[in-house]
């Protein structure tokens, strides 16, 4: 009589060799789904949103897959795909930036999420992170000294073009006084304040919720960012670039959507931000004075 092999020894020795032959089982039954990436921030843009993020420690991860939504908790939709870089030594792999947003509108709020798709297809949870961001208008100008021209030294933020300092779009304009330059506010009802100095545009990335002081002139030193409040209820900031003889010249951000003080984020490290702890775009200030 044979004797007859023990059920649990022959269901043992059928796992040893499924998973001593294909590595691939192997890793589908230890890792069933991926991980979503981490550390996932926005960066705001002219008509466009860029995120970016981290892949997870794995060498399985072949793309990740964008969602938008215009709600915090609900509606994300795919809007685009990002292919994973190959991670054989299960480096930290940083997308910078891991995917551009050029179909977002100025003035509308979206909020993103990631999730990262392994080669067995299988598509991990959404990322963690609340990551909402509103583009806005930006550019830059020249203006010159309302004395010595006139007709070039006002700024209509709302409309993007230089009009005369006298003009009723103009939110500001530029005037010398015995040599030193000055951002004066075009109209009575705005509001303005110096952020200091700045090493780079996207060093301010909300206007301050308090501290407006509504005074009519400010000192332009190079390299300095002012933020306005304007008559209307919007935001911008204006970065001194260069001061020459008679003329300034600014980098400028506008953001078109009501009582929204995002301005543009900038990239994790800079002291005065957090990307992750966004400032909610429906809180609306109350304006003192007004």
């Amino acid at each position: 009589m044979k004797a007859r092999m023990p059920l649990a020894f022959l269901i043992l020795a059928a796992a040893v060799f499924v998973v001593g032959c294909d590595d691939d089982s192997s890793d589908s039954i230890v890792n069933p789904y991926p991980q979503p990436p981490q550390g996932v921030y926005s960066v705001t843009a002219d008509g466009a949103v860029e995120l970016y993020w981290t892949g997870p420690y794995r060498n399985d991860i072949v793309e990740f897959i964008i969602y938008r939504s215009f709600e915090a908790t609900t509606g994300y939709e795919e809007i685009g795909r990002r292919t994973a870089v190959p991670n054989p030594d299960l480096d930290l792999i940083y997308y910078e930036p891991g995917y551009v947003d050029n179909t977002a509108i100025n003035g509308v709020t979206y909020w993103y999420a990631i999730a990262s798709v392994d080669r067995y297809g299988r598509v991990s949870l959404l990322s963690a992170e609340n990551v909402f961001d509103t583009p806005r208008k930006e550019g830059t100008v020249k203006l010159y000294d309302a004395d010595a021209q006139p007709a070039w030294a006002g700024f209509s933020l709302e409309n993007a073009e230089v009009v005369p300092w006298n003009h009723a779009s103009a939110d500001v304009f530029v005037w010398v006084d015995g040599g030193i330059f000055w951002l004066m506010a075009g109209r009575d009802g705005t509001d303005m304040q110096d952020m200091g100095y700045t090493y780079s545009f996207a060093e301010i990335g909300y206007a301050p919720d308090n501290g407006w002081v509504q005074v009519r002139q400010l000192e332009l030193i190079e390299g300095h960012t002012y933020v306005i409040w304007t008559e209307d209820y919007h935001y911008a900031k204006l970065r001194v670039t260069n001061i020459g003889a008679t003329s300034v010249d600014f980098q400028w951000a506008y953001q078109t959507d009501t009582d929204n003080r995002e301005l543009s984020p900038g990239l994790p490290g800079e002291d005065d931000l957090e990307i992750s702890e966004a400032i909610d775009p429906d809180q609306h200030g109350v304006r003192e004075g007004r």
